[in-house]
């Protein structure tokens, strides 16, 4: 039986965990926290790996691409200060991610290009060159034999076909949350595995995945992000955050979403129309309410309503609030027409 996956897609801070917490409240379920897991489309990662091996490659560029997302692997390891992914994966995250870089290596030799040294930086460069230009001006070495005293770099050679590609990427995604569900249950819940834009293309990279899509009304994000949560991830510049808001979603209009893969709601439909947006969510995902073991365990409606509406709730909010009303009218929830 193939593993079916669930992930939640956001814009950043539209809700994402809300849904996490409701569908981890089924008992079929393994929910694999709300720790994000975004190796698919991260620069580097499999999105980026792809277009350099098979619609972009080059003899230089492809064998670098798989170092890149080497790089990224191990960043993504595990270190004193942060396990990352390899606690989720009981220690087999560069272990497979390493068997699936050496499933799409053609070949490798001893061999370097100038990116080598661009990715170390130029610290690394001038000490690593600095002896072979110190033996030049002695004249023990000429211009010929200055390369043998480079790096120890390999080279990597892949120029896989589309097919195996996305054979080689389903086998690394299968085996890293065959290990993760070790409970065997038929649904994994995974954060932000997929993006917001683009979702059919990176589906691709999975046997079997589906998205739910959260949106939230941007006056509460844009107060949020800059009353609340302080974060530098959203301008708290008002022009800037309504560019921002729109240029973040300016896909969704563009795409074509299969509807049996996935689904859009708002946040506040969670809270305004929770029995009728589960019941959509469980319709959607095939999930039974008799499997709905602890209803309002983890997501608790009475609860995150405190976070919706934050200019009822603030009066020195309002004109801010109003100002985004007029500029992205075709974003708002509405509750009841208002």
């Amino acid at each position: 039986m193939i593993l079916k996956i669930i992930t939640v897609c956001s814009y950043f801070g539209t809700g994402s965990s809300a849904v996490t917490d409701l569908i981890s409240e089924f008992d079929n379920v393994k929910s694999f926290t709300n720790f994000e897991f975004r190796f698919a489309h991260d620069p580097d990662g499999l999105a980026d790996l792809e277009y350099h091996l098979i619609d972009n490659f080059n003899r230089h560029n492809s064998g670098h691409a798989l170092k890149r997302f080497k790089k990224f692997v191990d960043y993504y390891s595990a270190h004193f200060m942060a396990p990352r992914y390899e606690a989720f994966f009981h220690g087999n995250w560069k272990k497979k991610a390493y068997e699936y870089i050496d499933s799409l290596t053609d070949f490798s030799f001893p061999g370097s290009w100038q990116f080598d040294y661009y990715d170390k930086g130029p610290a690394w460069e001038f000490w690593h060159k600095l002896p072979n230009r110190v033996l030049h001006k002695l004249h023990v070495l000429n211009e010929e034999s200055e390369f043998l005293l480079n790096s120890k770099e390999i080279t990597l050679a892949s120029h896989p076909t589309e097919q195996k590609f996305i054979e080689c990427t389903k086998n690394f995604t299968d085996s890293l949350f065959t290990l993760a569900n070790e409970e065997n249950k038929p649904y994994l819940m995974v954060d932000q595995l997929l993006p917001s834009s683009n979702i059919e293309h990176h589906m691709r990279y999975f046997s079997d995945i589906m998205a739910v899509v959260v949106d939230r009304d941007p006056r509460d994000l844009f107060l949020l992000s800059k009353y609340i949560w302080k974060t530098k991830i959203v301008p708290t510049d008002i022009d800037l955050f309504c560019k921002w808001f729109v240029y973040a979603r300016s896909t969704r209009e563009l795409e074509n979403w299969n509807p049996e893969k996935i689904l859009f709601i708002h946040f506040e439909d969670l809270i305004y129309d929770y029995n009728n947006t589960l019941n959509k969510i469980m319709t959607f995902l095939n999930l039974s309410k008799e499997n709905h073991a602890t209803p309002r365990k983890f997501f608790i409606p009475e609860v995150s309503i405190k976070n919706t509406r934050l200019w009822e709730q603030n009066s020195s909010y309002k004109e801010e609030a109003d100002y985004i009303a007029k500029k992205l009218p075709q974003y708002l929830y509405h509750i009841n027409g208002v």
